[in-house]
């Protein structure tokens, strides 16, 4: 089959000026936020990431903490005990831009990492759905409560708690997809 020019060049310019039709404004956003000390919490964001096709983002502290555990340790429970946050890296998340927003972190003194508490002290969730996870050495103890008054107005889904045993062991992946499944919204984004 033949076309002619004029025939090639009516279609080109059609195909031009035709509204571009796309879905991506209708899909549904996840943002992964995270703040890893060891590693535990980083692992546990990266396979959340996977799972639900979601962007991933590392709070980042402007003077991190020491890599001395026993000094990390002391000066995150100054910071709980004194209200003095750490100052974050600038270049925080544009959170309207998602559905669904992950918040984790690692379960210091009982409760949340002081860098996880600065990054909720300044955002606004804009009634957003929002869920936190954690990683454990003992128990998550008063991270859930701490969590939901902290993170404002946002519209809280049950939370994600995994031991960092279950990370090192690797059975932490069938814990976070059962969680998944269980309790995040059913339009949300999964790659399974």
């Amino acid at each position: 089959m033949h076309l002619s020019r004029r025939t090639v060049l009516t279609s080109m310019v059609a195909a031009a000026a035709a509204p571009r039709w796309s879905f991506a404004a209708d899909e549904r956003r996840t943002l992964v936020v995270y703040y890893s000390y060891t590693g535990h919490t980083g692992a546990v964001a990266e396979k959340l990431r996977a799972l639900l096709g979601a962007e991933l983002f590392e709070i980042q502290m402007r003077n991190p903490y020491p890599l001395d555990m026993q000094r990390a340790a002391e000066q995150s429970k100054y910071e709980l005990e004194t209200g003095e946050l750490p100052p974050l890296l600038d270049g925080l998340p544009n959170l309207s831009k998602y559905d669904l927003i992950l918040v984790g972190g690692p379960v210091w003194w009982n409760t949340i990492t002081p860098p996880v508490m600065s990054f909720l002290e300044r955002m606004d969730f804009g009634a957003r759905k929002v869920a936190a996870f954690a990683t454990y050495v003992l128990e998550p103890a008063h991270y859930e409560r701490n969590f939901a008054a902290q993170a404002r107005s946002a519209s809280l889904l049950p939370s994600l708690m995994i031991s960092e045993f279950e990370v090192t062991e690797r059975l932490a992946d069938k814990a976070i997809a059962s969680w998944a499944l269980k309790n995040l919204p059913k339009d949300a984004p999964r790659a399974l």
